[in-house]
């Protein structure tokens, strides 16, 4: 009977453990849901989603930490990616949550899809599970970002459809990934943003002149 007891309370320490685990560790979805307040509104008011402009030139910026994380699936990332990006799909985002904590200063984040809701979803997620780092979304994903720098003129007309289904619009026949001529726009090809500028660092880079 004593023996019967103890097995019964160890069960329950058991699933008080459990409990605690639980309600001590909540879910990605639990966690959005308590930051959802402070983190919605800059989505609603497109603060994060920087045009493709904005990105092209952070990728020629020296003195930038940029990290461009592409979500999106394995036979759209051999069709055509952006130089110097990395491939992470959602589902193991925060496997990989050390791409995302203890950002330099100078540390910038983009987040990458064919159009912008999986890459807002993956800004979500890490948003609310990695110590809310310096992360963005590219405007109008993939598909703008060939409508605007690809040489030819098949992408511009497919753009403005204005779908929204993550699916790559774009023609490309050949997979070739980061070697397409888009994947790094040339700098002296790029349009000046302006005031139009929504990356901020968490501190300001003061670019030196050479001695002389």
């Amino acid at each position: 009977m004593t023996k019967h007891l103890h097995g019964a309370g160890a069960a329950l320490l058991l699933l008080a453990s459990a409990g605690l685990a639980w309600y001590g560790q909540p879910s990605p979805d639990q966690r959005w849901e308590f930051l959802a307040s402070e983190l919605e509104p800059r989505l609603d008011e497109r603060q994060v989603q920087i045009d493709p402009a904005e990105l092209a030139e952070l990728m020629h910026n020296d003195y930038i930490d940029l990290r461009i994380v592409d979500v999106r699936g394995e036979r759209d990332w051999n069709l055509f990616h952006l130089w110097g990006a990395l491939r992470i799909p959602p589902e193991k985002l925060i496997a990989n949550h050390e791409n995302f904590a203890e950002l330099p200063e100078n540390g910038v984040i983009v987040f990458v899809s064919n159009d912008e809701s999986r890459a807002t979803e993956a800004w979500k997620l890490v948003m609310a599970n990695a110590s809310q780092p310096n992360a963005y979304i590219l405007a109008g994903g993939i598909n703008r970002w060939l409508a605007e720098f690809d040489p030819g003129h098949h992408g511009k007309a497919i753009a403005a459809r204005g779908t929204v289904d993550e699916t790559l619009r774009y023609p490309i026949k050949l997979a070739l990934g980061s070697r397409h001529p888009a994947a790094l726009p040339d700098a002296h090809h790029l349009k000046p943003i302006g005031s139009n500028k929504k990356v901020k660092l968490q501190k300001r880079i003061v670019v030196k002149g050479g001695c002389g």
